[in-house]
């Protein structure tokens, strides 16, 4: 009784270590992460303050200003319109009519916040030199090619069926 007593208290001493030793490699992978992440923004920092003038980055800070304004109700909107299709989504007797209804009202305030993002970066190309307009629509075009569920901490769908 007293050996089958320590070889289970050493086999759960043993997984404790090795689940303890787990999560070390794992906050220490984490801090490696997160210091790669700050220098990338430091250096993307870096490369826009060394881009844009002074008398650029302030107009275009006040352009921000002036987005964040006009976008901040239209996305309170769109929350709530958001949270009321998933309450008329999950109704015992769905309405069609007002899912239909909602849809079309989620569709127009996306369109309303996409129009004014595309003012404002027109604004802020038409600040620009040539030389700027040229590495700025080149940087836009990469950017657009980048796979967008690096940024979202999505990941790929695992393929580990059949």
């Amino acid at each position: 009784m007293k050996i089958k007593f320590l070889t289970l208290a050493l086999i759960a001493i043993f997984a404790i270590g090795s689940v303890n030793a787990q999560n070390a490699e794992r906050g220490k992978r984490d801090l490696e992460k997160k210091g790669e992440m700050m220098k990338r923004h430091d250096l993307r920092a870096e490369r826009i303050d060394n881009f844009f003038t002074e008398e650029q980055q302030e107009q275009m800070k006040a352009l921000r200003l002036e987005t964040a304004k006009q976008i901040k109700p239209l996305k309170n909107q769109l929350n709530e319109l958001e949270a009321r299709q998933q309450t008329l989504t999950t109704a015992e007797k769905a309405d069609m009519d007002a899912i239909y209804q909602n849809i079309d009202k989620i569709s127009e305030l996306k369109a309303d916040i996409q129009k004014i993002m595309a003012k404002q970066h027109q604004e802020v190309r038409s600040l620009l030199t040539e030389e700027q307009l040229i590495k700025f629509d080149a940087q836009k075009a990469r950017m657009k090619d980048r796979p967008q569920d690096r940024f979202r901490g999505e990941r790929p769908p695992r393929n580990d069926r059949g």
